[in-house]
């Protein structure tokens, strides 16, 4: 049973959540209120499909609802149970494309991705999508739909509802297999003519006597390099015996040569040390610790000297910096004095001052020529105002005197202004040579403060001078003190260089004479060694000459092995050749007669499958026949069909009623006589049995507007059934309706569903 389904952005509905329950469940609404996307959202939910989305009527993007405004996802969400176990399916879907699936049971997780949620609810409800929608879920306007197929289609789709296709399929199925058998007989029947079998089989008898000859000279062969062979390893091991003591012989003699040289040439050194007559190892010794004090004495003083002769070059390099700054100083004294002087001739103080004084008077000039051009700017202005009275002294005035006063008050101004101009000139003039001459009035103020500072320069170039003297004959006598303590330096340390040499060739001389001793036992060692080896140069030959007649016997033997091997090799192919030759025409015979009895065994087949096919049609149809009777007496109102039933042709399946012409009971078919409310009541008949008989286990109908086309006493009749009758043959029914009369049935569940299209609102469900 399904519990409930939730729904959120779901075409219509924004946010909706609505509980089943057993029987009867009715959605009632106008067009477009969202009531049968509720049911494309169950099928969608249980297999990720619905029929408009399966047909490409619609895309998922357009599932996701778009008004007032477009929603990024949205889900639907179903429960329902089976038995004692509950489950829950969820679906989500997004304008992205992404798509995601889970289903629970009992709260565990049971499967995730789209595809294999479809497929546990396919094992679950033991239904697929294409059985549900043709069995369970009719769609919108298509209660009709088998009566409005062609008459091939509708046998078809209705063989495919009852599964008698996978009959028809497997019939054409065996009949394409068998044609192929019979071609693939044939073309073995015909490679296993072209060979003689008999003749192939002498042909390997030859060839495996042939093989057997050409193995034993293989062995024997074989034999030969091996007992060869171990003869060869027997004289090499020999050979190499006598060959390490002739080896050990000649390194001997050439070791021996060796220490020969060596022990010469030290005699020889030792001759030319002993020539020399150089003193005993212990007075050169002494004679060395002696001269190294005296050079370790002088070695300090050269460093107490050398150390005078720096103190007196850095206070020589300090009075020398003394006495140049002294003379710099001394020279820009007398150039500042000089300079000072030409400032004091050239009466540059004065100059600042009566500069200053022509400022004064200019800016007082200038202040005065502004305030005249503003009195008679004023006086023009009260002129021009009086007209008739002289603004001063207020006589009357002709217009003629009073233009020429103007006349002149404006040549006035003129005459100011160029004044003012001119001054203003001479003003800046004036700045510029008051700036000049402050500059040059500081500078020598400056000037005379360095000035002072030099006082006494020369007696400091006097005293520096001095003392530089002083300090330059104490250096002279430093330097020629250190010259004779480096010579006598030099000297000691000639004189220890060579009694180092002296004893250096005393020490060379005791290595040589150990060493000496040694290699001459060594050679002696030697000597022994080399006069006790004997070795037989004769035997050599002749087993040098036996281990090159092994090696020609092992190439002859090994070439005759490498041309048995060969022609073995090739023999051994065209054997297995053969050999597989008569093993595939053996295995086609034995494919042949199996083909041939298998061909025998599918026309069985076949006409199994045609009587399998036959029964189970007729079975079906009787089990939909005697579930469409029943229902048509509780649906259909009148009495002028008193019976209905699913008829079988060659070719087609019609839906017949009986009905009274000319006095007697007669079948006639529907889409000939029924009106499109008998068709509908007739289709309605003809779902609910295919439900019943189809899907036993699961007993669930959802019908889309079943009552399309059915008059007023038929609706009556089909709210009777359906209060009634309807919840005793199937558990649970949906019925989705725009007729308020569906109210009245009895113990149903209803809701109703409204929504406001003109502002585009979502969905709302009140439970009636």
């Amino acid at each position: 049973m399904i519990n409930s389904i939730e729904l959120r952005n779901w075409k219509t509905h924004k946010s909706t959540k609505l509980d089943f329950s057993k029987g009867i469940n009715i959605l009632i609404g106008q067009m477009g209120a969202g009531k049968s996307s509720i049911m494309d959202a169950i099928s969608f939910a249980l297999f990720g499909t619905f029929p408009a989305l399966q047909h490409k009527r619609v895309n998922v993007g357009k599932l996701i609802r778009n008004k007032p405004e477009q929603q990024a996802d949205g889900y639907v969400k179903l429960n329902f149970g089976v038995g004692e176990d509950t489950y829950s399916i969820k679906r989500e879907i997004a304008l992205s494309g992404k798509s995601t699936a889970k289903i629970e049971k009992n709260g565990s997780y049971l499967q995730s991705q789209p595809e294999r949620v479809t497929e546990e609810v396919e094992r679950i409800l033991k239904v697929d999508y294409d059985l549900f929608s043709k069995a369970v879920y009719s769609e919108q306007n298509q209660i009709n739909y088998f009566l409005d197929l062609r008459s091939s289609e509708r046998k078809k789709q209705i063989d495919g509802l009852l599964g008698l296709d996978k009959f028809a399929a497997a019939q054409d199925n065996a009949t394409t297999l068998s044609n192929r058998i019979k071609d693939m007989i044939s073309d073995t029947a015909r490679l296993a003519k072209e060979f003689d079998l008999e003749k192939a089989k002498h042909e390997l008898s030859l060839m495996k006597s042939e093989l057997d000859g050409l193995r034993k000279e293989r062995d024997e062969a074989d034999l030969k390099i091996r007992h060869h062979t171990a003869a060869k390893a027997k004289l090499e091991t020999d050979m190499n015996r006598l060959k390490e003591r002739n080896s050990r012989k000649i390194s001997l003699a050439k070791e021996m040569e060796g220490l020969k040289s060596r022990i010469s040439l030290l005699e020889s050194e030792i001759n030319s040390i002993s020539s020399k007559g150089l003193q005993s190892r212990d007075k050169s010794e002494n004679a060395k610790r002696e001269l190294q004090v005296r050079i370790d004495r002088l070695k300090e003083d050269e460093r107490r000297n050398a150390e005078a002769e720096r103190k007196q070059q850095a206070e020589m390099a300090r009075l020398d910096a003394e006495i140049n700054n002294a003379k710099r100083d001394s020279i820009e004294s007398q150039k500042i004095a000089s300079e000072l002087e030409g400032m004091r001739k050239a009466g540059t103080e004065k100059k600042l001052s009566d500069c200053s004084e022509s400022l004064e008077r200019l800016n007082t000039e200038i202040a005065h020529s502004k305030s005249m051009i503003s009195d008679i700017a004023v006086q023009a202005k009260e002129l021009e105002r009086h007209v008739s009275k002289c603004p001063v002294c207020e006589r009357e005035l002709d217009e003629a005197t009073v233009v020429k006063l103007l006349k002149a008050k404006d040549k006035a101004v003129s005459e100011h202004t160029e004044r003012l101009k001119e001054l203003e000139g001479m003003l800046l003039k004036r700045r510029s040579e008051f700036k000049e001459l402050s500059l040059l009035s500081n500078r020598a103020a400056v000037m005379e403060e360095k000035l002072k500072a030099y006082s006494g320069i020369g007696e400091r170039l006097r005293s520096s001078e001095s003392a530089l003297a002083k300090v330059k004959a104490e250096y002279e006598k430093a330097k020629s003190a250190g010259d004779a303590i480096r010579k006598e330096l030099n000297s000691s340390s000639e004189e220890m260089q060579k009694i180092n040499i002296a004893i250096e060739a005393m020490e060379r001389m005791e290595r040589h004479t150990l060493e000496k001793a040694k290699l001459s036992k060594d050679l002696s060692e030697k000597a022994e060694e080399h006069a006790a080896i004997d070795v037989d140069e004769g035997l050599m030959d002749k087993l040098q000459a036996e281990i090159v007649n092994a090696n020609s016997e092992i190439s002859r033997y090994s070439a005759n092995l490498s041309s048995a091997n060969k022609f073995l090799k090739d023999k051994e192919a065209q054997a297995k050749e053969k050999e597989s030759d008569i093993e595939k025409i053996s295995r086609l015979q034995d494919d042949l007669k199996k083909k041939k009895s298998l061909v025998d065994n599918i026309s069985k087949f076949k006409s199994a499958l045609a009587e399998t096919q036959a029964v189970l049609r007729t079975q079906l149809i009787n089990s939909i026949n005697d579930i469409m009777q029943n229902v048509w007496s509780e649906l259909y109102p009148y009495g002028d069909y008193k019976s209905i039933s699913l008829d079988v042709a060659d070719d087609d399946y019609s839906l017949k009623v009986k009905t009274l012409v000319n006095n007697e009971y007669v079948w006639e078919d529907v889409e000939a006589i029924a009106s499109g409310g008998e068709k509908t009541t007739a289709c309605l008949a003809m779902r609910i049995a295919f439900s019943l008989v189809l899907v036993p286990n699961l007993k669930w109908l959802i019908l889309d507007e079943p009552t399309h086309n059915i008059d007023d006493e038929g609706l009556s009749k089909f709210v009777q059934m359906f209060s009634e009758r309807m919840p005793g043959i199937i558990d649970q029914v949906f019925i989705i309706t725009h007729d308020d009369i569906l109210k009245q049935v009895s113990n149903a569940r209803i809701y109703q569903l409204t929504r406001n299209k003109e502002e585009n609102m979502a969905t709302e469900i009140s439970e009636a």
